[in-house]
């Protein structure tokens, strides 16, 4: 699994996705959050769930016949998936198997600059254990360390993350590029999804250096 995670081999992924299957695929991405919208405070036409979509546009369930697990697995197939969602994923490798509330604000300031409320980190859902979460954060440690994702490396500081590279039908670019990454490895502070459209590049070579910019932004 870490050889097959370090340098993103799909043919592996889709097998274990097929071994899997849709049922068991389907129960984590639930737990992920995947299948419904985000629970962020917008109006309901800003928000967008992630998950498989069929021809005529809608959501679909396991029970579907025009799922292909294996594709799925690795990214492909009808998955459609957002940026926040992705870095939800990477937050809760990164803090045990935890999937935490997004949110958009941190603290309320008052007009003279003082704070008067700040919002607090509330738990989704315990995604998976911690034991299994710690080795996932190793193999997405490797990642960066020596596979696909050596842009993303940081000087001094250890990063884990997985590079994505969706091929999509557009005219204006073969792949869909992402980075999905969180650091430091051991004391994580920081969760990151990266995501370029219309590329003709890989997420290792295109979205990964902009997530370690970002990274370092946020580290400093």
């Amino acid at each position: 699994m870490t050889t097959a995670l370090t340098n993103s081999v799909n043919t592996y992924w889709a097998q274990v996705g097929e071994q899997l299957g849709t049922d068991t695929m389907y129960k984590y991405m639930d737990r992920f959050g995947f299948n419904e919208k985000p629970p962020l405070d917008y109006p309901s036409f800003q928000l967008a769930p992630s998950g498989e979509f069929g021809a005529n546009g809608e959501l679909l369930g396991p029970d579907s016949d025009e799922i292909d697990v294996g594709r799925m697995a690795i990214g492909q197939d009808k998955l459609n998936v957002t940026p926040l969602q992705m870095a939800m994923v990477a937050g809760a490798v990164a803090n045990g198997g935890k999937l935490m509330v997004p949110h958009l604000t941190d603290r309320i300031v008052d007009r003279d600059g003082r704070t008067v409320d700040r919002v607090q980190p509330r738990e989704m859902a315990q995604v998976m254990s911690g034991e299994s979460a710690g080795e996932v954060a190793d193999m997405m440690g490797k990642v960066v360390e020596e596979g696909t994702g050596t842009a993303a490396a940081l000087e001094g500081i250890s990063v884990g993350g997985k590079t994505g590279t969706a091929e999509v039908d557009r005219p204006c670019g073969p792949n869909q590029v992402w980075f999905i990454a969180f650091a430091p490895r051991h004391n994580p502070k920081v969760a990151i999804a990266a995501t370029v459209e219309c590329s003709s590049g890989t997420g290792g070579d295109v979205a990964a250096p902009i997530a370690k910019q970002v990274m370092q932004e946020l580290l400093k």
